[in-house]
């Protein structure tokens, strides 16, 4: 489906050129040309250098120099050097200016010519002979081309039978008679042409047999020993090219008075041909670098032509021919997939081919173009899908095409209309009405313009724009008008060759050769630049007002900007960009940013695969050997489907979602609150019940748009819908209701199941039998069993298991069981079985004077809870499950609620020692109370108290509990002492008239050893503060030298807790050993990994501390003055204070 396209061109002058006998092009740009005595080398950059000349050199400076001409040359790469074939036989190997004789032959040396790795020369000297050698000049081989004969590879007779009997195929029995090929007469060319394979393992040479009058071609291998002989064969010319693929010989040939490009294998026998006009002669057969472009050189009387053929499908068609004015001298491919070629009027022609596609806008039939010499050949994908080289629609015309245009999207009032550029610039619209092409009666033609044509694009119905390459490097980009009838054409001159035209929407935007952007105002009237991309780009497209171009290092760019890599050919559908990788892939890439940028659709394709056109939610690619492939991208599936959503057309979508195996809740999740409202015309646009069951089941509550297919998805912000599943299903029910309860009932069915309806499912499902099964795959059978008996239906339940594989000696038995109970037992053993344990304990109550069965099953199930909700407060039955209740709470040491069970139940005394055992000691001797115990009970139980609060440390509590419970006012001020609460000790003791001078000084004593105490925690405090703050100086001049992979921990205690519940979690340890492991982990060992944020932990915590010293100091201090302790006052303020000043002065250091 490709076409060739003249990516660029370049036409220069070489005045040197006009009077050389013979020219060879080196390099791009670099050539040589030589007189009768001399050699001349011209860059295009340079000035020519001499490289030799015979009547000035000293070799033959005592000969004759006159009658020494050079009669041929060859360019020798890996010495930078000459081989150059005189007159008198003489080879000269020429090199730095230096000339010496390399070899001596004793004719003429009309020919040399080097193998493509320079390792083997060939020499062709007069009457016919050959002499191969090395690049050291040392001679391999010496023969006659005519009279040499095969020696090695002879063939062999296996007996296979004679040619009348073997079978022939497709050729048919004619093929079984062996013609005699007779001679081509005596106008036969009797010319040698040699060419090498491009490995050097084997060369070819074609010359005339003339005991046959046939041209025959000799295959030798790079020693000069025969290999192969060519089959008989009439009307072979003399051009010979052997393809850079390796594999083929090709020819030209006349037969039956047609002609033929012809190939052969290397043994000989020909292997097919195509056939080209007749009207022309050829003189040279060009390959380029991969063989995937054959150029024919021809000439007529006339005039000179280049034909340009490709090959898809083992078709070879013409796709360009161009006409040039003055004779061809000499042409060759160079690996840049540029012809360069020198005509005798001295100009230099550098032509850089690509491969292109000639294809109509999105909106349009999706027409494909072929070129194939004088026919355009149509295929609109859109329609059909038909492999090359068949088409469905012909045009043909009477001169060959150049090219083919389509009006881009933004311009196009009719994109399926076409217009036809021939070789002899003659403009042919055809317009596309009815589904067939009318041709426009006016032609148009370019006129009174010189060079090369190029780059032709139509802009809008009435522009045409193409570009135009003169003589001298001179570059155009021209205007021309429709109505005008292209009589007055614009032409603006641009400094670079130009690379490629497309539109925008202020008029075209022209592409150099450095990748500048030009723009074209089409309302102006004006070229201005517009953009310049990193590099040379072979295809360009616009969309959403942005550039996508592919450069030639296969990078993809937006813009400026790379986008992908590795990139063989790409096409655009708003808003994906499709790319054929050249690793073989296909990438779909979304131009707007989405929620999973990463999350890049891409799929393998065959190698080489290249990207033709998007039609719908197809991309068609082509294979290398031509064949196409139909490859349907979910990206572009999703799309499509929700165009078709948006326009309402419902059945579309869901087939081609249900075809392309994409979740069905793309459906309603583009619009969730359209779709609902759209319900009624969904169900009547898609009548299959079956198909409304699909669709039901596929049912999720998550938005698979921003979800699943989020990355493949144009847009980010879509609905959602709370409870989609409960509100979709709900509406779907009431609407098939209305409509036809029993044509929809598959879908209701469907519905019931999502929402978990399972008593409205076994109630349909009851109807028919039918309904039944179709449940039965819906749901899992143990599943609707057990639905069924939670419902109570032994009938259903029975039905299911008729209709179902579970065995019936199973399940049998024990619904027949079922039904001789009563309802309430039976009830209760259902749920049971079902474990709906609430619900069976419920029944069994029901089943009445069952309570001693109830009270074990309350146990075995731990029902408590929901069992005093079954019977009043009042009933025994109430407090006795109330206390084996408390009894189960107190062995879990849930004193508090034990207490509170314990109070309802049959045994309430056993609440107060709950409460006790709970701290809450009002209550227990409020209860005491309440249950009128005498005075020695009481008395026990407030001994018990004091005892819990001084054994639980609660001194403060004991003071308060011995002054006013037990009246003993000695004690309470014994535990306020122990509580250091002095103050309020001096309070009571005072007060209560206890206070004596013994007493006082106990009080005194103690304050003083607190504020002691304090004193000793503040110093080590202090110590410990300091010796840290010193240590975490010392880590981080380590860790600064050693990068930790802990830097980042910061000094919060919720990191300790993450990585000790990680680690737990980790290794599923115990709570006892995670926090074993926890302080090995966060510990102050010198060296330990985590030392630094430990360090900085535990000063944290120092400093937290510190905070608390505070409160208790000033306390401490103001009864120190109370009871004149100064000097032990200003000892703990002073200690403080200087913890304090230590603090301060580290701060910054432990916190920079």
């Amino acid at each position: 489906m490709k076409n060739l396209k003249l990516h660029k061109s370049r036409v220069v002058h070489v005045e040197q050129l006009k009077d050389a006998a013979s020219v060879q092009i080196i390099s791009n740009g670099e050539l040589c040309y030589s007189t009768n005595s001399a050699i001349w080398r011209l860059n295009l950059k340079d000035q020519h250098r001499l490289v030799v000349n015979l009547s000035t050199t000293d070799v033959y400076i005592n000969a004759d120099c006159d009658n020494i001409k050079i009669t041929s040359y060859a360019y020798y790469e890996p010495w930078d050097s000459f081989v150059v074939g005189c007159s008198n036989g003489d080879v000269l190997l020429i090199q730095e200016n230096i000339v010496e004789i390399a070899y001596k032959c004793e004719n003429v040396v009309s020919n040399i010519l080097c193998s493509p790795d320079f390792e083997r020369i060939i020499l062709l000297t007069g009457q016919e002979h050959i002499t191969l050698v090395t690049d050291c000049f040392e001679m391999l081989n010496n023969f006659n081309i005519i009279k040499v004969e095969l020696s090695e590879k002879l063939l062999v007779n296996v007996g296979w039978g004679k040619k009348e009997t073997q079978f022939h195929g497709s050729e048919g029995k004619d093929k079984r008679v062996v013609k005699e090929v007779i001679g081509d007469g005596n106008c036969c060319d009797d010319s040698i042409n040699i060419c090498w394979r491009p490995d050097s393992l084997l060369f070819a040479i074609g010359f005339l047999d003339k005991v046959v009058n046939l041209r025959s071609i000799k295959i030798f291998n790079r020693d000069g020993i025969l290999q192969y002989i060519s089959e008989p064969l009439s009307g072979v010319e003399a051009v010979l090219s052997w393809k850079t693929t390796k594999e083929l010989i090709s020819f030209s040939q006349h037969v039956n008075e047609k002609y033929f490009i012809s190939f052969m294998e290397k043994n000989g026998l020909k292997h097919g041909d195509f056939e080209i006009p007749s009207t022309v002669n050829v003189k040279q057969l060009l390959w380029n670098h991969d063989s995937s472009i054959l150029c024919i050189q021809c000439a007529d009387s006339d005039s000179n032509y280049l034909l340009f053929l490709s090959c898809t499908n083992y078709a070879w068609q013409i796709k360009k021919w161009m006409t040039i004015e003055n004779k061809i001298i000499t042409a060759k491919w160079l690996p840049d997939n540029s012809l360069q070629l020198i005509t005798n009027n001295g100009n230099y022609y550098i032509l850089y081919w690509s491969e292109t596609l000639c294809t109509s806008s999105p909106g349009t039939e999706d027409w494909v173009a072929v070129i194939d010499y004088c026919s355009v050949l149509l295929t609109p994908f859109k329609q059909v899908i038909i492999p090359p080289p068949m088409f469905d629609v012909k045009l043909t015309l009477e001169s060959p095409v150049d090219s083919v245009l389509y009006m881009p999207h933004n311009q196009s009032k009719n994109g399926n209309d076409i217009c036809i550029i021939t070789s002899d610039q003659t403009v042919h619209i055809y317009h596309y009405k009815e589904e067939c092409y009318v041709k426009s009666n006016t032609v148009y033609r370019v006129s009174n313009m010189f060079g090369i044509f190029n780059h032709w694009f139509w802009l809008n119905e009435n522009t045409v724009i193409f570009s135009l390459s003169e003589v001298g490097s001179i570059h155009h980009i021209c205007i021309a008008k429709i109505d005008d009838g292209f009589k007055h054409i614009t032409k603006y001159n641009v400094e670079l060759p130009i690379v490629s035209i497309l539109n925008h929407d202020k008029g075209a935007l022209i592409q150099l050769s450095n990748g500048q952007l030009l723009l074209w105002n089409e309302q102006m009237n004006i070229i201005d630049p517009y953009l310049y991309l990193p590099e040379e780009c072979t295809h360009l497209s616009v969309m959403d007002n942005k550039i996508y171009a592919l450069g030639v290092s296969k990078r993809l760019f937006e813009n400026d900007k790379v986008i992908l890599n590795n990139i063989g050919s790409f096409c655009i559908r708003y808003p994906f960009v499709l790319a054929a990788t050249l690793n073989q892939r296909l990438i779909v890439h979304n131009i707007h940013p989405t929620k999973d940028n990463d999350d890049q659709y891409h799929r393998r394709v065959e190698s080489g695969s290249k990207i033709i056109t998007v039609t719908g939610n197809s991309v068609i690619l082509q294979l290398p050997r031509g064949n196409l492939e139909t490859i349907k991208p979910r990206p572009l599936t999703i799309l499509s489907a929700v165009e078709l959503i948006q326009d309402q057309k419902y059945l579309i979508a869901f087939d081609l979602l249900r075809k392309e195996r994409i979740n069905l809740n793309v459906l309603c999740d583009l619009h969730p609150s359209k779709f609902i409202d759209d319900l009624n015309e969904f169900i009547i646009q898609v009548k299959d019940p079956s198909w409304i069951s699909l669709f039901v089941t596929e049912l999720e509550d998550k938005n698979y748009l921003n979800t699943v297919y989020a990355s493949q998805f144009q847009e980010n912000n879509v609905e959602e819908l709370d409870s989609k599943v409960f509100i979709i299903c709900s509406r779907l029910m009431n609407t098939m209701e209305k409509l036809n309860k029993d044509k929809y009932a598959f879908p209701l069915l469907g519905c019931y199941v999502k929402l978990k309806r399972f008593d409205l499912a076994l109630n349909l499902a009851s109807m028919n039998n039918d309904y039944l099964k179709h449940l039965l795959f819906l749901v899992d059978v143990d599943q609707l069993y057990k639905a069924s008996l939670a419902e109570y239906n032994l009938e259903m339940a029975m039905k299911i298991i008729n209709n179902s594989q579970l065995d019936p000696k199973e399940y049998v038995p024990f619904l027949k069981e079922l039904e001789k109970m009563e309802c309430h037992l039976m009830r209760y053993t259902i749920d049971d079985k079902l474990g709906n344990k609430e619900l069976a304990l419920k029944n069994l109550v029901n089943c009445g004077g069952q309570f001693e069965k109830c009270l074990k099953y309350i146990i075995d199930n731990n029902l408590y809870s929901y069992a005093l909700t079954l019977f009043n407060r009042d009933q025994n039955e109430y407090k006795t499950i109330a206390k084996h209740f408390a009894d189960l709470l107190y062995s879990k040491m849930d004193y508090k609620l034990a207490a509170l069970i314990y109070n309802q139940s049959i045994e309430r005394n056993k609440a107060i020692g709950s409460y006790l055992k709970a701290g809450f000691w009002k209550e227990s001797l409020e209860l005491s109370y309440e249950l009128n115990f005498d005075d020695s009970e009481i008395k026990k139980i407030k001994a018990n108290i004091l005892s819990t609060l001084s054994s639980t440390l609660k001194f403060r509590e004991a003071a308060d509990f011995a002054e006013f419970e037990l009246k003993d006012s000695k004690l309470a001020v014994d535990y306020c002492i122990k509580a250091q609460d002095y103050t309020h000790a001096l309070y009571l003791a005072r007060s209560r008239s206890l206070l004596d001078s013994d007493l006082e000084k106990c009080i005194k004593l103690s304050c003083v050893n607190t504020a002691q105490n304090l004193i000793s925690d503040i110093n080590s405090q202090n110590e410990n503060f300091v010796t840290l703050a010193k240590r975490l100086v010392e880590v981080r001049k380590e860790n600064s030298s050693e990068t930790t992979p802990y830097d980042n921990l910061n000094d919060t205690s919720s990191e300790i807790s993450s990585v000790s519940s990680y680690r737990t979690s980790s290794t599923r340890t115990s709570c006892r050993s995670a926090r074993k492991q926890q302080r090995k982990m966060w510990n102050l060992k010198r060296g330990n990994f985590r030392e630094e944020p430990t360090i900085v932990l535990t000063l944290k915590q120092i400093i937290e501390k510190f905070e608390n010293f505070k409160d208790n100091v000033k306390t401490i201090s103001l009864l120190l003055v109370r009871f004149e302790e100064f000097d032990v006052g200003h000892a703990l303020q002073t200690t403080l204070e200087y913890f304090q000043t230590s603090i301060f002065d580290h701060k910054s250091t432990v916190w920079p």
